[in-house]
């Protein structure tokens, strides 16, 4: 039987009138994703996608199942849909998931069967009750079993054929990346900012990812940290870019002239201002952090308030109430925390408070601000930025890690 791999979606097929623009986004994105890996072929369907061609079915799995946008995929076995036909197909499908399972032996099966096609002539429940019947006449030592069975074999009936599949991948869901604008990422690469950026590309977001690195008291390795974080994000959208702003010259601009207590307000409002510049240069609609109430002493609403003033734009922060342990688990399954734990500091560790302030209060952050050169010190910061794009990157083990 002829193979393909049938991709579903679940919000996109919620959508209006505009539509057919998340679904070509999300069949832009498969196909830059698929590019290097083979000549496969993409067919735009209702509510799906179907992938064929030359190229390695179980690998285009892989790579897809991680894909933002998509619900759930299937490697799917074309059949005849007239019922002889197709009740002949089933029994010899059911053969092969027996021999893949360990061979011939007593179990229970199900089958769930679905008319894509509502004009055909049988319903579902009959064509199940048809088709199982035939597999219990073939198969004698084989119990049906609808709740938890052994064997579960998935029928959709087409309008020109039938699929046949054993399963369905769950992928991350949401919306294609690209589909709902651009946002600036704070990306320390630490725990929680690489978080806050894989959970916005699920909403479709394409993220752009901004450092601040403070050589020479920060080393290199914190840089390539960032790099290695955002090479791993670059599998989930189709192209990725990194800015690294020099930082160490308006920390150091902070420490000699301001209240220790608020310089770590005072680096996150600079920061901001240097966001501002490079949304701008990318037309950005957004900046994004990883901030949670209450996780470190920054993070207060007081201080949350203070920080996001010098925001020129709306300020993203999907980690907001989380705990740390949830935190963790995300990195974990996204696959970011083995890079993030690594022992390197990044910049907003540089000349720390002893007694950081909690509660800050916004005449004070001015007053303090009044003794900063504050449009050279961000000019000069946007002077340096180093700038790295990256492609899709895929290493197929790497999902299941």
């Amino acid at each position: 039987m002829e193979q393909s791999v049938v991709i579903r979606f679940s919000e996109i097929t919620l959508k209006g009138g505009n539509r057919h623009l998340f679904e070509r986004r999300m069949a832009e994105n498969i196909a830059r994703h698929l590019k290097a890996h083979g000549a496969y072929r993409l067919k735009r369907q209702h509510a799906r996608m179907e992938i064929n061609g030359g190229g390695d079915l179980g690998l285009a799995v892989r790579i897809l199942k991680g894909l933002p946008g998509v619900a759930n995929l299937s490697i799917a076995h074309s059949a005849p849909r007239e019922l002889p036909a197709l009740t002949q197909a089933c029994v010899d499908f059911i053969a092969g998931m027996q021999e893949r399972a360990g061979g011939v032996r007593p179990c229970s099966f199900a089958l769930d069967v679905q008319r894509k096609d509502k004009r055909y002539p049988l319903p579902s429940m009959e064509v199940a009750t048809r088709v199982g019947q035939a597999v219990r006449d073939r198969f004698p030592q084989l119990t049906v079993n609808l709740t938890r069975p052994d064997l579960l074999l998935h029928v959709e009936i087409m309008d020109d054929r039938a699929l046949l599949f054993e399963e369905k991948i769950p992928g991350p869901g949401g919306l294609a990346v690209g589909s709902s604008g651009k946002a600036i990422c704070l990306q320390s690469a630490g725990i929680d900012s690489p978080v806050a950026a894989y959970l916005l590309m699920t909403r479709g977001v394409t993220v752009v990812h901004l450092n601040f690195h403070s050589f020479p008291f920060i080393g290199e390795q914190s840089k390539e940290k960032v790099r290695q974080v955002v090479r791993f994000l670059a599998r989930y959208q189709p192209a990725s870019r990194l800015y690294v702003a020099p930082f160490a010259e308006i920390q150091t601009a902070i420490r000699d002239h301001c209240p220790e207590s608020l310089r770590t307000i005072l680096y996150r409002r600079m920061m901001n201002r240097v966001a501002n510049g490079v949304a701008a240069r990318e037309n950005a609609l957004a900046l994004v952090t990883g901030e949670s109430v209450g996780q470190v002493a920054s993070q207060t609403l007081e201080n949350l308030r203070a920080i996001h003033e010098t925001a020129a734009l709306p300020v993203l922060q999907p980690l907001i109430g989380m705990s740390k342990p949830e935190i963790i688990r995300r990195a974990q399954h996204i696959g970011t925390f083995p890079i993030s734990i690594q022992p390197y500091p990044d910049c907003c560790t540089l000349f720390q408070p002893d007694r950081p302030e909690t509660k800050a209060k916004l005449t004070h952050v001015h007053r303090a601000e009044r003794a900063l050169p504050i449009e050279a010190l961000v000019a000069a910061c946007m002077a340096g930025l180093e700038v790295t794009d990256y492609g899709p990157e895929f290493y197929a083990a790497d999902w299941d890690a």
